[in-house]
């Protein structure tokens, strides 16, 4: 191949690539931000897509005693259930009955304290972190928020980004990052759902829960679940507080580490999650972005401090991660990961109970 006929080549896909380029910048424009990026390098990090990890860390990772057993057996010490996978193989299979189908549910108290349920609407749809530790909360002065205080029925909307992740007792096939297949709804729905009852039976606040599947395709689930977000806020113009109910994956820990004690039983750790709408990671600079998102982080630090309060030991921390996760939609908005994957789902359930007794003691309702 002559150099002139290689340069000609060369010219022409810097050519196409630029082309490429262009058009996508134009459809971010017309889009108005509908396809910012959603990773943060909190992300990447877990996915260890971009991390260079020691090679003692690899090793350990590899041969780990739990890590080997599960590779060797698919048994995991921590959760007697699949210890019977290689007896009754249809148990990998077995998914909740209320976990089978997506669901859109509203539970709306009646006047009499009843609890109605209504399936109203369908959904469906085609490192940089600061962390903030309870006691920097305790140091400075929170800012003021508008809580709604003693409303007598708050509005609270339930969501998963990602949809199938699970916990270290779910029987069914899992990633190595404790994610179920994808397409399926991880136990993380089941802590939701248990949020929202509690929310609603006890409390008789007005919930709404969806279990949409938004992670089918990993890489576009905060591009679907910020379509689920849209419709909700533009559905329930009085949304109170918009939660993304996640459960973290903490690379280096312990079950020590992601669960606590109390009132004598063993209750996954919650971290919270407030976005900055910076995108440095990217090497982008959206100044417009998620201006006002202090206000997301003044009733972070509200729910926090309330939280430590009630429950000392229950909070993980509060984190501010360079990304945006919907939160740029609603000023309640936030991202909470109620346990970790070495949790179980107990472990979670019982979590979810203390949240909610939590958020009922923000609205004036403890």
């Amino acid at each position: 191949m002559s150099f002139n006929s290689l340069k000609m080549k060369v010219i022409a896909a810097l050519f196409i690539l630029f082309l490429l380029v262009l058009l996508n910048i134009n459809k971010f424009r017309e889009l108005n931000n509908e396809v910012i990026p959603v990773w943060s390098q909190y992300d990447a990090e877990y996915y260890r897509s971009a991390v260079k990890e020691d090679l003692l860390t690899r090793i350990y990772d590899f041969l780990g005693p739990d890590q080997l057993i599960y590779r060797l057996t698919k048994i995991r010490i921590q959760a007697p259930i699949t210890y019977l996978k290689r007896e009754i193989p249809l148990l990998s299979y077995y998914t909740p009955e209320e976990l089978k189908e997506e669901k859109n549910i509203v539970y709306q108290p009646d006047s009499n304290g009843g609890n109605v349920i209504k399936l109203k609407f369908d959904l469906r749809q085609e490192k940089r972190s600061e962390q903030i530790t309870v006691e920097d909360l305790a140091r400075k002065p929170l800012p003021e928020i508008n809580v709604p205080s003693l409303r007598e029925q708050p509005l609270i909307v339930l969501y998963h980004t990602h949809t199938s992740e699970t916990y270290v007792d779910d029987p069914r096939h899992q990633d190595n990052n404790g994610h179920v297949l994808p397409g399926q709804i991880g136990n993380v729905g089941k802590v939701g759902l248990e949020l929202a009852r509690i929310l609603s039976e006890r409390y008789q606040f007005k919930v709404v829960h969806t279990t949409t599947v938004h992670d089918q395709v990993y890489s576009r689930s905060y591009y679907n679940s910020r379509k689920t977000v849209k419709e909700l806020v533009n559905k329930y113009q009085k949304i109170d507080l918009l939660l993304d109910i996640h459960r973290d994956g903490i690379k280096v820990a312990t079950r020590d580490t992601v669960t606590t004690v109390i009132n004598g039983k063993k209750v996954a750790k919650v971290m919270i999650v407030v976005t900055n709408g910076r995108f440095d990671f990217a090497h982008l600079e959206l100044d417009d972005h998620h201006q006002e998102w202090q206000r997301n982080l003044s009733f972070a630090q509200e729910l926090a401090a309330l939280m430590d309060k009630m429950y000392p030991g229950f909070l993980h921390r509060v984190e501010i991660r360079d990304t945006t996760y919907n939160q740029d939609l609603h000023p309640h908005a936030l991202l909470l990961e109620i346990g970790d994957y070495r949790n179980t789902t107990e472990e979670a359930m019982r979590a979810a109970e203390l949240v909610a007794n939590v958020i009922a003691a923000l609205f004036g309702h403890g």
